[in-house]
């Protein structure tokens, strides 16, 4: 229990983040203290654990008895310790903000760290819910009420629905990547044509037979994709099932889009009859239902014993983006991106590190190490300038376009607006761009 020294003793408060910058070998912990008068001149004391992986920092007396612990991103050198030592006798007290007294270290990563491995940031797995993580016995239900939404079985094709002896579970395919469509349109405009002058070859019956192929295998002009009865196909945002499927979903308004084909205009949004709350939307093209993995729970393990209450997983909105994000990036080469739920404004984002590994002292995160996007973004009031600039009026940016549901582009901005509170007050804004974070999903924390 702390001994009170004064009427202002009860906000005394340390805030710590700690952000890995691998390029350089470095770990930048910033020190927040609170705006109170009587911390002007009080130097932190940081100190290292005997592991090297987390850090202590404290205050000089008579507040000795304030302090705060955080684990780093890495384990840092033993040398480190000196080093601290030094900074903390030498520095110069911290430089006041409106939000309080900052400082900021730097220590130095031990070489023999995993962290420092060379490696792809795209080459782990950041999508949430592939085929791999299903099972036939899976199921959705609303994230909100946990209303079912996909029905307890489904017959074997060629099945009667009442033939209850043949019933199988659900099966689960992956759909291919954004890539997929773009490089069958190059293979269908450039693939090699039959050889007219060769005797023995009917060109007529070639081009038949390859168009049947081509139909077949998913790979003709005029192929797509399309829900099919007792499978969930997967994308990165989605779950694409057929309407006979699903059960407890009703629907409900037109989604708003700022184009206007009679396609679009089809589409509307599907609602959990239970509690009302948004839950997919119509796919006209694709002939089924696409549930959206932010609005849904999955019970992807099989339980161990009598409830299965506990193994219902979800994952927030801002992680689901984060995904999408990650798959543009590495299909497009893109990092900067108009992100709109079909308005004219929106928010310009531009991805500065796709991962990055932090740990903060914040209520409602783990002290452990996170993952996250580094996002920094604003808010653009007439996005088509930039999607489509009027001729003679170029650009000034090479951007992506990215249009989410309008509950889905909410919580991403109100999550990027709340991790701008949460980092230190001299690191959320860099030049005109405010700086946030996005959680991003990684299979080894999954596990």
């Amino acid at each position: 229990m702390s001994t009170a020294s004064g009427p202002q003793d009860a906000d005394l408060s340390i805030y710590l983040h700690a952000e890995l910058l691998p390029n350089i070998r470095q770990i930048t912990l910033y020190l927040s203290l609170p705006p109170i008068p009587v911390l002007e001149g009080i130097r932190p004391e940081i100190r290292l654990s005997e592991s090297c992986k987390s850090v202590t920092v404290s205050l000089s007396k008579p507040f000795d008895h304030v302090a705060e612990t955080i684990k780093l991103p890495a384990r840092v050198t033993d040398a480190t310790r000196q080093t601290l030592n030094i900074n903390t006798a030498t520095s110069s007290p911290g430089k006041p903000t409106s939000g309080g007294y900052d400082y900021s270290v730097r220590m130095y990563i031990d070489p023999g760290d995993p962290v420092l491995t060379p490696r792809d940031e795209l080459i782990d797995d950041y999508v949430p819910w592939t085929a791999a993580d299903m099972a036939s016995s899976t199921r959705i239900r609303c994230r909100g009420c946990g209303t079912p939404f996909l029905r307890e079985s489904h017959p074997h094709h060629g099945a009667g629905e009442n033939d209850q002896s043949i019933l199988r579970g659900w099966l689960w395919k992956d759909l291919p990547s954004g890539n997929w469509a773009e490089m069958m349109d190059f293979w269908h405009c450039h693939k090699p044509d039959p050889h007219e002058d060769n005797p023995k070859s009917d060109a007529a019956a070639a081009l038949k037979l390859e168009d049947q192929n081509a139909q077949i295998k998913g790979f003709g002009a005029s192929s797509r994709v399309e829900a099919i009865p007792g499978t969930v196909l997967i994308d990165v945002p989605t779950f694409l099932l057929s309407e006979a499927d699903c059960v407890n979903l009703k629907k409900g308004n037109t989604e708003e889009a700022r184009a206007t084909s009679a396609e679009e205009s089809l589409k509307r949004t599907l609602e959990c009859a239970t509690c009302n709350a948004i839950i997919g939307m119509e796919d006209p093209s694709a002939r089924g239902w696409r549930l959206l993995k932010a609005n849904v729970s999955l019970n992807t393990n099989v339980p161990s014993s009598g409830s299965d209450e506990d193994q219902w997983q979800s994952y927030p909105a801002q992680m689901i983006v984060a995904a999408q994000l990650l798959e543009l990036i590495e299909r497009e080469s893109a990092r900067r991106f108009v992100v709109h739920c079909g308005q004219k404004s929106g928010l310009l984002l531009w991805v500065f590190n796709p991962d990055l590994r932090y740990s903060n002292s914040s209520s409602g995160h783990s002290i452990n190490a996170q993952q996250a996007m580094k996002v920094f973004f604003q808010e653009t009031l007439e996005i088509d300038k930039l999607l489509a600039p009027e001729i003679g009026n170029p650009s000034p940016l090479s951007v992506e376009e990215l249009e989410l549901p309008s509950m889905v582009y909410q919580a991403t901005s109100e999550a990027l607006q709340s991790s701008n509170q949460m980092l230190p007050p001299t690191a959320r804004q860099f030049n005109e761009w405010q700086v946030g974070l996005l959680s991003r999903f990684s299979r080894l924390q999954a596990t």
